[in-house]
């Protein structure tokens, strides 16, 4: 690392490196066969230089002696051409911490046997549909998988940082998709996420296999199979107005779109416009823009035991930290990194930059992303809702640029009629402007009901980056949503 830091011009006015040995192992099983075992395993280096008042970056997987001079020779060409370019980038000042850190795992996941793991997802698919695939003209489609990650990652700066993180992840999960040749349908255990570039599915933290243990796939695999079944012959949701509860699942989707992504300051920078880059959350709105109703608390936590997005140091050097986004329904705070810190005066970083390997520049991302609980049981919540739908596990999603126009799909719902949930509703989708959306929130679930999910597939950025994002979650009450359109 002194080497590499060694080889920036005098002239620099900030110099970086961050050293990543990832891993990766992917299991996936369907139809009770090992459909894929993935093993990956890269190791290189990123050099930023801040010269001139402008970035230069480069990377290499070759770390020895030319390797090096190389890419530190190209970053600061990068820099040197940038000059003149664009406003001069100013860092918010932070700390130089010297220290290390590690996940605490109970079973360190690499080091458990494969043929437990297989084992695991087999007899999950199994229990989604005992009796076979085929019935009376039915195809159930059972899928299991599990995914590990680690990155161990060395950070140096000129400025006198000096920090050794590993963190490691693990999660797994169901799908059962069930047709009949007139319809389709899927339900998800215990998250469900998008399938990104990589494959991942369910629900993760950092932590070891004891994760995948607490998730009870085997014991909850009839339930999902059966509900994917019921789904074919559930009647469609209504289209209509009227009050909705949004689970705890697909609470995660909607506080992640709607409140996580405008929070980027990046995005309100200008310096994201790929995959709805815009923000409505401009920052002459902060402190007085209403995004929701006085129930509404919304904070970004990177000190959440368990969390996806929870580390000792983000990839700048910061501390991990809770930031306040919404508070008590008003915009207050932004998710940032020492560049977008520094763009509006911030007396420093909220520890939110994180590159996606070492190939990968730091871009502010999500941290643990979470609604705060309320006080109002979720038995109360359904009880007091004379008319109504409760929904269940995202599906589909749509956005504007500025992340205010937005539909969701979910899984499966129930309509509730008389504070009593009754018939099973099938392609359940909901529609809202974000203000007008959570200005509408008139209850929130209580502590009992909070729950840390983990997704693998937050996009940003071009070239395309993929971070690992967590969300606490409770369920909460809207009054007069679109459903069913």
């Amino acid at each position: 690392m002194e080497r590499v830091l060694g080889l920036v011009p005098g002239a620099a006015a900030y110099a970086d490196v961050r050293v990543v040995h990832r891993r990766h192992e992917g299991l996936h099983v369907q139809d009770d066969a090992l459909g894929q075992a993935l093993t990956e395993e890269s190791l290189g280096m990123g050099v930023r230089v801040l010269l001139d008042g402008q970035w230069g970056f480069a990377a290499t997987a070759y770390l020895d002696g030319p390797g090096l001079e190389n890419a530190v020779a190209r970053a600061v060409e990068q820099a040197r051409a940038a000059r003149g370019l664009g406003p001069a980038v100013r860092l918010a000042p932070a700390r130089a911490i010297v220290d290390t850190y590690a996940t605490p795992l109970v079973r360190d996941p690499f080091q458990v046997p494969l043929a437990e793991k297989v084992g695991l997802l087999l007899a999950a698919v199994r229990a989604l549909r005992p009796d076979g695939q085929r019935n009376n003209g039915l195809r159930l489609t059972r899928e299991a998988s599990s995914d590990i990650f680690q990155d161990h990652k060395l950070f140096a700066s000129t400025e006198g940082a000096l920090i050794e993180q590993t963190i490691t992840e693990t999660g797994a999960g169901l799908l059962a998709t069930a047709s009949d040749g007139a319809d389709v349908q899927r339900r998800s255990y215990p998250q469900s996420v998008p399938r990104s570039i990589r494959g991942q599915r369910g629900d993760f933290a950092t932590a070891g296999w004891e994760h995948v243990q607490r998730m009870r796939l085997v014991d909850e695999a009839p339930r999902v199979g059966a509900e994917a079944v019921a789904l074919l012959s559930a009647d469609p949701c209504p289209d209509t107005t009227t009050t909705l509860i949004v689970g705890g699942t697909q609470m995660a989707l909607l506080v992640h779109e709607t409140a996580g992504h405008p929070a980027e300051l990046d995005r309100v920078l200008g310096s994201e416009a790929s995959l709805a880059g815009g923000s409505f959350m401009e920052p002459h709105l902060r402190g007085s823009l209403r995004f929701g109703s006085d129930l509404v608390t919304i904070t970004a936590d990177a000190t959440l035991s368990g969390g996806m997005g929870s580390f000792a140091y983000d990839d700048e050097g910061v501390p991990g930290q809770r930031t306040v986004i919404v508070d008590r329904g008003t915009f207050v705070g932004y998710l940032t990194g020492r560049e977008a810190a520094g763009a509006v005066g911030e007396a420093a970083s909220s520890g939110a930059a994180r590159a996606d390997g070492w190939s990968r520049v730091p871009l502010v991302r999500m941290t643990n992303l979470s609604i705060e609980p309320g006080e109002t049981p979720f038995e109360e919540m359904v009880g007091t809702t004379e008319d109504g739908i409760l929904v269940d596990m995202n599906r589909s999603l749509s956005i504007d640029d500025n992340r205010l126009s937005f539909r969701f799909g979910c899984e499966m719902g129930w309509e509730i009629r008389a504070g009593k949930r009754g018939r099973m509703l099938k392609n359940c989708t909901y529609t809202g402007v974000t203000p007008r959306f959570w200005a509408g929130c008139d209850a929130v679930g209580d502590a009992a009901s909070w729950r840390l999910y983990g997704l693998p597939s937050c996009n940003k950025g071009e070239p395309l980056q993929v971070a690992h994002i967590g969300h606490g979650t409770v369920p909460a009450r809207f009054r007069s949503v679109r459903v069913g359109v």
